[in-house]
């Protein structure tokens, strides 16, 4: 469907047609007030696109009692708490207890940013339409942003749940799986596990074994745009609370999300014949679904690098670790040393030296993330010394 983020977005909260005539939006991105309506509050031009504030209330978006008492004790309690619902390269937006708005961000929150950047799903404090703190975070969803920069991309903030897609009618990416498992598991948020274009399947009784197997805990639903398995994807949320979609371009991700709002609201794109997808969704967005839920629709991510992930590591392959506890060893490294208990295992099911090796390359790459992150901060603490060196030299001498 054509139609711009805000346009969509507007659409997704349901905004009331305006009852009052509207001027043109030509002023060029103009924020100042257009009209006024006694009864319906403010219209304002943001980047040619109308908006008009709409009745809302936070509880509905997942606030609480916890939310509220960390704005009180935060340095600015007098300003009011909304919930980013849309980032794009140009634009965040946040709505709150009453509208929807664009809003610029403060000086101190951009020079001193949430881990990974602000993100869809963040809770903030607004003052005079300006970002002047993000309150703490429940949970985050982080990867390791894309290019050479060791850095955090938040993906989503404040998630209950984090389904992760994986589109049928290919071989089932059983170690992509388990990578997205390990950052979601890291996340503090549960993930589900979401068997897209199920009916695409050549064996969905296979797909759902090959899964499951690499799930751990994780619940695991094949659905489809038709209807299958949305219900079950439906009773994993209650009202007002969170979740978040995430999987490679192509996976079906907005055509699912149209099937549990009922309506072709966000755009989908055809897949490739060698089951790659083509980017239709271009920034994260925060949706209601009929009933209460709240979704958060993210961009297709062809890489999910780890972040802070060994936790998760640990909680997808946890199987792997009890059955290491019986080796002979302590430092058994699972390669052909006597007693091995995980090679014993090995013998009967020969797919746990394949989720070994999978482990091993997650662990690898975390712990050279975290040396290339110690040694930028190592970095970072000498340019302040140096600064700081500079500074007191420059003093003048009395």
């Amino acid at each position: 469907m054509e139609g711009r983020p805000w346009q969509r977005l507007l659409r997704s909260w349901r905004v009331p047609p305006p009852s009052f005539p509207v001027p043109p939006a030509n002023s060029g991105g103009s924020r100042s007030p257009c009209a006024t309506d006694p009864t319906r509050g403010r219209v304002f031009l943001h980047s040619e696109l109308l908006v008009q504030t709409i009745p809302s209330n936070l509880s509905r978006l997942g606030w609480d009692a916890s939310h509220a008492a960390a704005l009180r004790a935060s340095a600015h309690a007098s300003a009011v708490p909304a919930r980013v619902a849309l980032v794009s390269a140009q634009r965040l937006v946040v709505i709150g207890e009453d509208d929807l708005r664009e809003v610029t961000v403060s000086g101190g929150v951009r020079a001193a940013p949430p881990e990974g950047g602000i993100t869809t799903g963040d809770w903030v404090a607004v003052a005079d339409e300006v970002v002047v703190a993000v309150l703490p975070r429940r949970s985050v969803l982080l990867r390791r942003a894309a290019g050479a920069a060791v850095t955090a991309q938040a993906v989503a903030a404040n998630v209950d749940t984090v389904f992760i897609a994986v589109p049928l009618g290919i071989p089932v990416g059983v170690r992509r799986l388990e990578r997205s498992l390990a950052i979601a598991w890291s996340s503090g948020a549960r993930p589900v596990v979401l068997l897209t274009k199920a009916d695409l399947s050549a064996d969905l009784a296979a797909d759902l074994d090959a899964a499951g197997a690499a799930a751990a805990a994780a619940q695991v639903i094949a659905v489809s745009a038709a209807g299958l398995g949305l219900d079950a994807m439906r009773a994993v949320q209650l009202p007002s609370q969170t979740g978040a979609i995430v999987g490679p371009s192509g996976a079906g991700k907005s055509t699912l999300v149209n099937a549990l709002r009922g309506n072709d609201q966000l755009a989908t794109a055809a897949v490739r014949a060698d089951g790659r997808g083509r980017h239709t969704t271009t920034h994260r967005e925060l949706l209601e679904l009929p009933g209460g839920a709240l979704l958060i629709d993210t961009p297709g991510m062809r890489e999910m690098g780890v972040w802070d992930a060994q936790a998760g590591i640990d909680a997808v392959f946890g199987e792997l670790t009890a059955i290491a506890e019986r080796c002979r060893f302590n430092d058994c490294a699972h390669q052909g040393e006597p007693g091995c208990a995980v090679q014993a295992a090995a013998q009967d099911d020969p797919g746990i030296l394949d989720r070994l090796a999978s482990m091993h390359k997650l662990e690898r790459e975390q712990r050279h993330l975290d040396e290339q992150v110690d040694v930028r901060l190592r970095a970072e603490s000498r340019r302040q010394h140096r600064r700081r060196a500079r500074a007191l030299r420059n003093q003048p001498h009395h």
